[in-house]
Parts: structure tokens; C-alpha cells; sequence
């Protein structure tokens, strides 16, 4: 099996926002990294996580970049939130596990780590 970008772009990952009522497109993230993991919550947010260990924390209603951090390696674990004496926190979790290789063959500039680590981060109050 041959992996190869759509013609006419060279991004990789994505995330798009559809309406489950109107199915009309609200917004579109596309970036060069592959997108190896995506968590939507509650209060907001849309985590996700790159091929290039980038994590990224985004707005549901407008897809602007809210934070982001270089982890390092990829984000091939899903993140999770939970809740402490109500403080949000989320985790993620990298390695070069899964599909990261089929995906990194096809961005050889990208070269993130191949470390396994678990993050943890205490979300700002609202």
C-alpha cells in the first residue's frame, strides 16, 4: 500500500469542525504534521495532537489555537481530561507507537523523538 497527500495540498493532518445538525462545515484546522490524536470536552476545547509532538488546545466554536506545547515525540496517545476539587486537567501521552511511521514516511523533514512520556496539565480556571 502506497500512502500519499491529496493532490493539491501538502498538510497532512486536519481537523474539522461539521454542525451534527446542518452537517455545514464551521471551521477547518490543517497543518503539515499528521494528526495522531483529537479529544473535544465539555468546557469548549479541542485537543490535538501531531506526528511532529505537537499538542495543541483549540477553540470549538472558531478553531483558533488557544495554546500549544512541543512535547517532543508524537502524540499517539489520546488525551484524556478529568477533574480534581474542580480543576480540569489533561493528559497526553507520546511514542513513536501505532501508525507514527507510516505517517512520518510520508513528512521525512519531520523528525520528532521517539521518547515515551505521559503529560499531565492543570487547565486555567474560567
Amino acid at each position: 500500500m502506497r500512502n500519499e497527500l491529496a493532490a493539491g495540498t501538502d498538510q497532512l493532518g486536519a481537523v474539522w469542525a461539521i454542525s451534527a445538525e446542518t452537517g455545514a462545515t464551521a471551521w477547518t484546522y490543517e497543518q503539515r504534521a499528521a494528526t495522531m490524536s483529537l479529544a473535544a470536552t465539555g468546557g469548549g476545547l479541542v485537543f490535538v495532537g501531531d506526528i511532529n509532538g505537537r499538542f495543541h488546545a483549540l477553540d470549538d466554536e472558531t478553531g483558533e489555537i488557544l495554546w500549544e506545547i512541543n512535547l517532543g515525540s508524537p502524540v499517539s496517545g489520546f488525551p484524556v481530561t478529568y477533574a480534581v476539587d474542580g480543576r480540569q486537567y489533561v493528559v497526553a501521552g507520546t511514542g513513536t507507537g501505532g501508525n507514527a511511521s507510516r505517517w512520518s514516511a510520508m513528512t521525512p523533514e519531520l523528525r520528532p523523538s521517539s521518547g515515551n512520556n505521559i503529560f499531565v496539565f492543570a487547565l486555567p480556571d474560567r
